[in-house]
């Protein structure tokens, strides 16, 4: 399938060997793992969405609609599980296409020829000065391939979107963290909340809770809260065990999120769903923080098929020859959790409900590439 979808992708442009090398060389850190979580995987896939549309060459824009498919089906396969590939590409896509009905609203067909004139309806029309020859010269000089400077300033927009968000999302963190709060975070992984709580430190004294996050984040925990602790934030590691019993103190659960689904659940790291279910029973707040270009316009169908299995060496040693024999391990390393756990997501263009997103979706989106 891959030489196909090669063959094909090259199809327009078999002199530009630099950019397949750039794809080759991205396909294979996807599946080494050597590029990993959404920031990361989001900003490279951008920067080579940006070199692929200045190399390619065409002079119909569906062919470079064709291609971008072709593109993104190749880096969803090398890693299905990064889901900000595909975000990245469907957005470009939804883009071109924003770019399409824009031009055919100013009467300019997407092969970039001049629509045809309106009948003339009335003998009024006959007698009117004005000149219209002028517009419809500047019509027809205007081709598909004069998009190509917008299209590669709207990625340029995505990047900068992506490079602000920590930043974006913090400046909301004031109005949502109270004074002597106590906030609980399962995911010490996510710079985003990092980012979130020493912005809120600055003019808000609170103390967070950090769950251990065993046994896939145990250290990333430890390297989290002691970040939390030299901005002067008063920092305690729970055991996940322990999220039930302190749940009744905590004022709100601050988690960061992997993905976000169409349904306005969400994708993060093992843990999160526990502490979710935790709050919800005790009728404490969640608030998620995410970036807009984490939302994704797939749907849940079959929940297994998005999470991931990791390691069970770092639940039960296989030296316990007893343990590995007579008990079946398993080690997910991301949760889904469901939106009626979610009270509100925190993103960089506003709070929205869970029950909101599929809107925020259809506006980022095209309801054609959500299947590429």
């Amino acid at each position: 399938m891959s030489d196909l979808t090669l063959k094909t992708l090259t199809h327009h442009h078999k002199s530009d060997k630099d950019i397949f090398f750039q794809i080759d060389t991205f396909i294979s850190q996807l599946k080494r793992r050597q590029i990993t979580g959404s920031n990361d995987v989001g900003m490279a896939t951008a920067h080579l969405l940006v070199r692929f549309v200045s190399a390619a060459r065409w002079t119909h824009i569906d062919s470079l609609i064709s291609d971008l498919r072709l593109l993104g089906k190749r880096l969803i396969a090398a890693q299905p599980r990064e889901f900000a590939c595909g975000n990245m590409v469907r957005r470009v896509l939804a883009l071109i296409r924003e770019e399409i009905h824009g031009n055919n609203e100013n009467g300019i067909d997407n092969k970039g020829l001049s629509s045809s004139s309106p009948l003339i309806t009335s003998m009024f029309n006959l007698l009117s000065t004005e000149d219209k020859s002028i517009e419809t010269a500047n019509n027809e000089k205007k081709t598909g391939r004069d998009l190509k400077p917008y299209i590669i300033e709207g990625i340029q927009e995505l990047i900068e979107e992506i490079r602000n968000i920590e930043d974006s999302i913090a400046g909301m963190s004031v109005e949502m963290i109270h004074e002597n709060e106590v906030l609980l975070t399962p995911s010490p992984n996510s710079k985003t909340v990092l980012e979130f709580l020493r912005r809120a430190s600055q003019k808000r004294k609170f103390s967070v809770l950090v769950t251990e996050s065993f046994p896939n984040e145990t250290e990333i925990a430890h390297a989290f809260a002691k970040k939390l602790a030299k901005a002067g934030i008063e920092t305690v590691i729970i055991p996940d065990s322990s999220v039930y019993a302190v749940m009744s103190r905590v004022g709100k659960v601050i988690v960061g999120a992997r993905t976000v689904l169409a349904n306005g659940g969400c994708i993060s790291a093992s843990g999160i769903a526990l502490a979710c279910e935790a709050a919800k029973n005790h009728k404490t707040p969640v608030l998620a923080v995410t970036g807009v270009y984490k939302l994704s316009p797939l749907y849940p169908f079959d929940v297994e098929s998005l999470i991931e299995v990791g390691n069970t060496g770092k639940v039960v040693d296989f030296s316990d020859k007893d343990m590995v024999e007579n008990v079946e391990v398993m080690n997910p390393t991301y949760d889904y959790v469901a939106p009626e756990n979610i009270d509100i997501y925190v993103t960089n263009i506003g709070g929205y409900s869970p029950s909101f997103i599929y809107r925020l979706v259809l506006d980022h989106y095209s309801s054609e590439d959500n299947k590429l």
